[in-house]
């Protein structure tokens, strides 16, 4: 077994600031010139990675962004911040953990694509967090835990379906800024494949409204990646997700998603 390899998603670079300080003479009775001696501290540049945390709106998963510092260890940081809960702004969105608060995470390697990791007792809704939480680096394909070793197979988001949202949306992710074009991916379990997308202003006036189809859909999960175009001079406040009901074209399974701060 090894440490896990690093997995970059997004670097993030914070600029570095100067700070000057000053330091003089005493004042000199014989009217002799003063010098002053400046020197600058300079604040080392600080390279921060983005990575999606799952936490459970309405009972399903549902990523945030949390920015870590750049470390090869980015999977175990990622579970750090799952372990560290929502913070205020995700529960005022809604959000909430089905991991406990006193609970943290052990360490994590990697074997053969599989992340193993020493965890304490969860829920099936707390495993689901950190199985997407790990599952999103690409060099991890699935999760094993002290207490499934013995298991024929690893688990995977597979497992999970029943804690997945019919439309999940991975990309843009809560309160991030956005502007046109936006692409907005993820996965869905839809009739059909199908379901709309809409983007609202603060003001919940409509700026657009798209039809979107899945790779899969009516039982079997599919991917969708897609681009929205809105006139520069919109600002999204909303994003909204559902599934047009084939009755009466009520949305079903929708999802809001905060944008914009």
């Amino acid at each position: 077994m090894r440490r896990l390899v690093p997995l970059i998603l997004l670097a993030v670079v914070a600029a570095g600031c100067g700070k000057t300080s000053h330091s003089a003479s005493p004042p000199s009775s014989t009217g002799t010139t003063t010098s002053v001696a400046t020197t600058t501290e300079t604040t080392p540049r600080v390279t921060t990675t983005l990575v999606r945390v799952y936490f459970l709106r309405g009972g399903k998963v549902a990523p945030v962004g949390r920015e870590v510092p750049e470390t090869s260890a980015v999977a175990f940081a990622a579970l750090e911040q799952l372990f560290g809960g929502p913070s205020s702004t995700d529960r005022t969105d809604g959000l909430t953990t089905a991991v406990p608060a006193n609970a943290s995470p052990g360490s994590v390697t990697l074997v053969g694509g599989v992340a193993v990791v020493d965890l304490p007792q969860l829920s099936h809704s707390g495993l689901a967090q950190v199985v997407y939480t790990l599952t999103q680096f690409p060099s991890v394909r699935g999760v094993r835990t002290a207490r499934s070793i013995g298991d024929t197979k690893p688990l995977t988001r597979a497992n999970f379906e029943d804690v997945t949202p019919q439309i999940l949306v991975e990309a843009p992710l809560p309160h991030e800024p956005v502007t046109s074009p936006l692409r907005m991916h993820g996965t869905a379990n839809t009739f059909e494949a199908t379901f709309d997308v809409r983007l609202l202003d603060a003001a919940g006036r409509k700026l657009l409204q798209q039809f979107v189809t899945a790779t899969s859909g009516s039982g079997t999960r599919g991917t969708y990646d897609v681009t929205l175009t809105f006139p520069d001079t919109a600002t999204p406040r909303w994003l909204e997700v559902f599934e047009p009901s084939a009755e009466n074209g009520e949305p079903l399974h929708k999802v809001r998603i905060p944008l914009n701060g």
